[in-house]
């Protein structure tokens, strides 16, 4: 009777683990398509992986589901295949969390809102006793006399919100004067210049304090022109902007940097062009610096270069200080080949470079391609280091290694610092392009040279400030090379 009961008991309990190990195998299918279907709507491996991804899936189902379904398995298999099944589930979970995560990462560095946001603010000496909106209601405030419709609807709000009356100056930088030397009680301008002020100004930021700001919203315009970029050369304007933290604020463009890739000859050229190249305004009928088109948005830059050089620039890209310190960290420093022995001046923190190969980490590699008064030729010399550092970037960035190693730190890197107008399905395809055969590029370098002197700026109410007037043989020779680049290959197709 006994022995009875016993054998029941046993089958009962072997009856009970062989339904939970049909269930479980069940759920472990449906995480193998899961995880498949993922890995494919990610749309980054090239055919051959995608093959090799899903005949190893296709493998361990084989191996583990007939002996988690089917009861003709001894039970000792079935609690092996149980336990192999739960690391197989655990490391697909693990996988599709990255491939969604990258998804979700070329959505936000691609995404391109209908309107931005552009601020301007209310600014006060640090020690002054206005503290807040409240505090300067019925104020008269100093302000630009800045036709743009943008300062225009700002000053408006403004009004409206604390019924201010307005002061007005020709440019932010006599505001700023004024401010300091307590002509004025506060000052209105745009969060751009406020900007630029605390970086032209030593002790600006901590000598004076915002109390309020305004904010107006721009329609944002589409401007690139795609092309199938797997098959077809095209340019990215790099604009390297003066700022720290999130990508999102209007700045002055101090990297003007314009990318041509060919894919089919695996040619990169890095065009650098001055920054105080002296350019015509797009928006306005003016003169200013091609720094100074940042303070008025990535598509007046974009534009002002494509007049330059007569070429279509496809697509841009917004980097800043913070996107190159965090990603140069990310993919484990970078190795740069300096021209000169140089130290840096006033970056908060000294470095020394030696000529020769130095190896940087983020911040390093940042204070490398900002210096310029330790040169002779200045700006020009800065230029020729930031393509260096970009250059070490690429060549680090690109190899199988730092792909494979370094990936998720890359994407966390420059996810909130990074602002590309190439679409995630654009991206894409260049990855598993350079997946498919991993292609060793030829990185060569130009920089568009110039005369310094000095002129009447638009943004600076018209104040004379340091220029270049570019060479006009080195614009045609930069163009030469640019169509050189984009056409190499043409006659093979």
């Amino acid at each position: 009777m006994r022995s009875d009961k016993h054998n029941k008991s046993e089958k009962k309990g072997e009856g009970g683990f062989y339904m939970f190990s049909r269930f479980w195998a069940i759920v472990y299918l449906l995480a193998s398509a899961a995880f498949f279907g993922v890995i494919v709507y990610m749309n980054l491996l090239p055919m051959k992986y995608l093959c090799i991804a899903g005949g190893c899936v296709a493998l361990l189902l084989l191996l583990l589901f007939p002996a988690l379904f089917f009861r003709n398995f001894k039970k000792s298999r079935k609690v092996l295949c149980l336990i192999l099944s739960l690391l197989v589930m655990t490391a697909y979970g693990i996988g599709a969390a990255y491939a969604m995560g990258t998804v979700d990462f070329l959505n936000k560095i691609t995404s391109r809102p209908a309107v931005q946001t552009v601020e301007f603010d209310v600014v006060v000496r640090a020690d002054s006793a206005y503290d807040d909106g409240e505090s300067i209601r019925g104020k008269t405030i100093q302000t630009s006399i800045d036709t743009d419709k943008l300062y225009s609807e700002a000053r408006n709000k403004l009004q409206d919100e604390l019924n201010v009356t307005y002061e007005m100056s020709e440019n932010p930088e006599l505001l700023a004067d004024g401010l300091l030397d307590q002509t004025y009680e506060a000052v209105f301008i745009s969060a751009a210049n406020y900007s630029s002020l605390c970086a032209d100004r030593e002790g600006f930021e901590t000598d004076t304090k915002i109390i309020y700001r305004v904010k107006i919203e721009k329609e944002v315009a589409e401007i690139a022109k795609s092309v199938d970029v797997t098959k077809n050369p095209f340019n990215v304007y790099i604009s390297g902007l003066d700022t720290e933290g999130t990508i999102d604020t209007e700045a002055r463009s101090d990297v003007n940097m314009i990318v041509t890739v060919n894919p089919k000859t695996h040619r990169i050229l890095l065009t650098s062009l001055p920054r105080d190249a002296y350019i015509d305004l797009k928006s306005v009928q003016a003169k200013d610096k091609l720094t100074h088109t940042g303070l008025y948005g990535i598509e007046e830059t974009v534009g002002v270069a494509e007049d330059l050089l007569g070429i279509d620039i496809n697509y841009y890209g917004k980097v800043n200080y913070t996107t190159v310190t965090k990603l140069v960290d990310a993919i484990g420093g970078i190795d740069v080949v300096s021209d000169y022995t140089f130290d840096t001046h006033g970056m908060g923190v000294y470095y020394i470079f030696y000529e020769g190969e130095n190896h940087l980490d983020g911040s390093r590699a940042l204070a490398f391609a900002r210096e310029r008064k330790s040169f002779a030729d200045g700006d020009l010399q800065r230029n020729r280091n930031q393509q260096i550092v970009l250059e070490g970037i690429l060549k680090k960035a690109l190899s199988s290694t730092t792909i494979l190693t370094r990936y998720t730190s890359i994407l966390n890197a420059v996810e909130e610092n990074v602002d590309l107008n190439l679409s995630p399905e654009d991206i894409q395809k260049l990855v598993k392009m350079q997946l498919d055969g991993m292609p060793g590029w030829k990185i060569e370098r130009q920089s568009i040279i110039g005369t310094p002197d000095s002129d009447v700026c638009y943004s600076e109410g018209n104040q004379y400030r340091s220029v270049v007037y570019l060479d006009q043989e080195s614009v045609i020779e930069a163009l030469d090379k640019i169509t050189d680049v984009m056409d190499d290959g043409k006659d093979k197709e």
